[in-house]
């Protein structure tokens, strides 16, 4: 319970009418609230080892805004304020002593609430002190009495109380409406993603925590396309050096591409549509590069702005940075160009990828049905290599053959046949030749089976509009493989069944493909 209040005034220094202009600097409202997580991770961080011997592990940070009474909250539980740091925090032109962290310039707190509104409170106790202190701002009543001080009442409370909590009322910059509490959070998961993916800061909004998703990188030319980058350069006197990582983006995206930059862990420029992008790199906007290529680059030696959401480089030192980072990313931007059909024709014709479907299907063919797979990856040029069926026609002959029937083939084919050998039962086997298709196609699968169902002829075509978002990842072609030669089979099966019209049950068909689902799966 606090009791003992005692008051001390507190000269702020310039006239209120100088903390009046704050309200018209050019901040964006989640720029703004940034300048109060900058000083409550700063806090929680330059004092982890404090709080870790009381077994706190993390600090959490609350943002609320009340729209009906205009009234913005934010409430940290990280390390607080003795009276010295209490006093800076409200006095103008009053930096940290240390001036390494996120709140190097001593003034977000001020001109970020000033920007606000037009009365603001901040109340902070230090783990470990029984001082709680808390002072207010009233702009408008400063300016009309032409003060340039403030009351700080100090109360004494429970050592064990920890953390600060500002109080903005008289809201003028409104944040409501639900498309800008949607950026500011977005835009707030974005700035402190590595806060909030390494666990030791939370944030909510209005109750609802933040969590940021990490972007997944391009598998291609088998790699995955992600590089850690380490160079430095000089410039004038001074050398800057730049860590980080570009990567190209698995599912593109205009908003998503682009490179987030850093400092001091903590997102100067970048987020959903407001990534860093320029033209030497990027290009125009409707570029295959300006919906691929991303990273993230940490510059921390590079020198900011006040409002910490841009780099002061106007002296040619943005020229040098573009120059340094094109020269080392080259292979990237180069990828980067490749459309996502050219990738999918890629992928398609790499013989490495065929291989390495051939021999997992292989396996499970093996595992199923006693190994009776011709084991050989043919091409055109393997014809005469191609194992017979029973009639003793070849099934790259039979391929061609019922490709000649087709009006409406995909335009382009994969010349890759990978033949299984199935035993179907005791007695008779069944061998399948799969290829691939790249084209614009209406059909997904395409089956000609013998009349004898000892053979049969299957076109994928992976460029299907149901199966295009997935046909770059190996491993789904993998599971379509399996999938199509159960299909084919039950199919077969199912014809042998047929009534003495020709028709084959639906229930029938269904059971079959089951069954052989459950055959061609990779569990034992």
């Amino acid at each position: 319970m606090r009791n003992d209040i005692e008051i001390q005034e507190l000269n702020i220094q310039p006239q209120a009418g100088v903390i009046g202009v704050f309200s018209r600097l050019n901040y964006k409202p989640w720029y703004a609230i940034a300048e109060f997580v900058d000083n409550s991770t700063q806090s929680f961080y330059s004092h982890q080892h404090e709080l870790a011997k009381e077994d706190i592990d993390n600090v959490e940070i609350s943002i609320k805004y009340d729209a009906d009474n205009d009234i913005l909250t934010i409430v940290d539980t990280a390390f607080g304020m003795e009276i010295e740091d209490f006093s800076r925090a409200v006095k103008i032109d009053s930096p940290p002593d240390n001036k390494e962290g996120r709140n190097e310039f001593g003034m977000g707190l001020k001109t970020a609430a000033s920007w606000f509104g037009n009365i603001w409170s901040v109340r902070s106790t230090q783990l470990g002190s029984n001082h709680e202190y808390y002072t207010e701002i009233n702009i408008p009543e400063m300016r009309k009495n032409n003060l340039n001080y403030v009351s700080i009442q100090r109360t004494i409370v429970d050592p064990t109380t920890h953390g600060t909590t500002i109080l903005i009322r008289d809201v003028t910059k409104k944040i409501g409406s639900a498309r800008t509490k949607n950026k500011i959070t977005e835009l707030l998961k974005s700035m402190y993603r590595r806060d909030l993916n390494n666990g030791l800061v939370i944030i909510t909004y209005d109750d609802e925590p933040l969590f940021y998703d990490e972007y997944e990188c391009l598998s291609f030319r088998d790699r995955t396309w992600r590089m850690n980058l380490d160079f430095s350069f000089k410039f004038g006197e001074q050398t800057h050096h730049v860590i980080g990582f570009v990567g190209i983006l698995a599912r593109g995206g205009f908003g998503r591409a682009g490179f987030s930059l850093f400092r001091r862990n903590r997102v100067v420029v970048g987020g959903e549509d407001f990534n860093y992008k320029p033209d030497e790199i990027f290009g125009q906007a409707q570029s295959t590069i300006a919906h691929k290529l991303f990273g993230e680059l940490d510059l921390d030696d590079f020198p900011i702005n006040q409002a910490k959401d841009g780099f002061v480089w106007d002296d040619g030192l943005e020229e040098e940075f573009i120059k340094q980072l094109k020269s080392h990313i080259k292979e990237y931007i180069e990828i980067a160009k490749i459309t996502n059909k050219d990738r999918a024709k890629e992928e398609a014709t790499s013989q490495k990828v065929s291989d390495n479907v051939q021999n997992h299907v292989q396996e499970a063919i093996t595992n199923s049905f006693g190994g009776l797979s011709s084991g050989k990856v043919s091409t055109i040029s393997d014809k005469n290599h191609e194992p017979e069926d029973s009639d003793g026609q070849s099934a790259f002959d039979f391929y061609v053959e019922y490709q000649k029937t087709q009006n409406n083939l995909p335009e382009e084919i994969d010349n890759k046949v990978r033949t299984y050998t199935i035993q179907m039962d005791d007695v008779s086997k069944c061998l399948i030749s799969v290829q691939w298709t790249i084209g614009n196609s209406y059909s997904w699968i395409k089956i000609d089976a013998s009349e004898q169902g000892d053979s049969a002829a299957i076109q994928l075509n992976i460029n299907h509009p149901f199966f295009k978002p997935f046909s770059e990842k190996e491993d789904f072609k993998l599971v379509l493989e399996k999938f199509a030669i159960a299909f084919a089979l039950a199919e077969i099966r199912a014809k042998k069944n047929a009534n003495i019209d020709g028709m084959i049950s639906p229930n029938a068909f269904r059971t079959h493909i089951n069954n052989y689902l459950r055959e061609l799966t990779d569990e034992d």
